[in-house]
């Protein structure tokens, strides 16, 4: 059986690609999200948002989901826009996904009357989750994006090639 495989980026955009990415959508949520409300500077506050978005939440998927697909999909799928936007918001999303259906939404911004009764979610918290989820999920497709035009814009398009045939 033939194997299709398809050009795939070089190793160095793929690197800096997996270096940049993460820090740039870790900026991009801060901005629209900033935390540490008790510090009077904005700047300030979306710096330190940055630091603890891209420890906990941006580098830890990319290295744990993000590298791993690389390894596998390269040469097997085309390095698209699409197929990278979708990549980058399975990685970041999926995460999130097991840690809200093993533990519930964060419990800091819920208000747990509303959100649980008889220790079961509401339809109030399965949409507050949903809403969750869908904002890191509009970060990771624009992550994919970003990763997308470092990584694989303007490779040549070459037509698949058979191996093993």
């Amino acid at each position: 059986m033939a194997v299709t495989t398809f050009a795939s980026p070089p190793w160095w955009r793929i690197a800096v690609a997996v270096i940049v990415v993460p820090l740039a959508a870790s900026f991009a949520y801060a901005v629209y999200s900033p935390a540490y409300q008790g510090l009077p500077d904005m700047m300030e506050r979306v710096v330190q948002t940055t630091e603890v978005v891209a420890f906990f939440g941006a580098y830890p998927p990319t290295v744990a989901l993000g590298i791993p697909l690389i390894l596998y999909f390269r040469g097997r799928v085309r390095a698209s826009l699409a197929n990278c936007a979708m990549a980058g918001a399975s990685v970041a999303t999926f995460p999130w996904l097991c840690l809200t259906v093993f533990f519930g939404p964060d419990k800091a911004y819920t208000n747990d009357h509303i959100t649980y009764q008889n220790g079961m979610m509401t339809w109030w918290g399965l949409l507050e989750t949903t809403e969750l989820l869908t904002e890191i999920a509009v970060f990771g497709i624009a992550a994919g994006g970003l990763f997308w035009l470092i990584a694989a814009a303007g490779i040549k398009k070459q037509p698949p090639s058979k191996v093993f045939d």
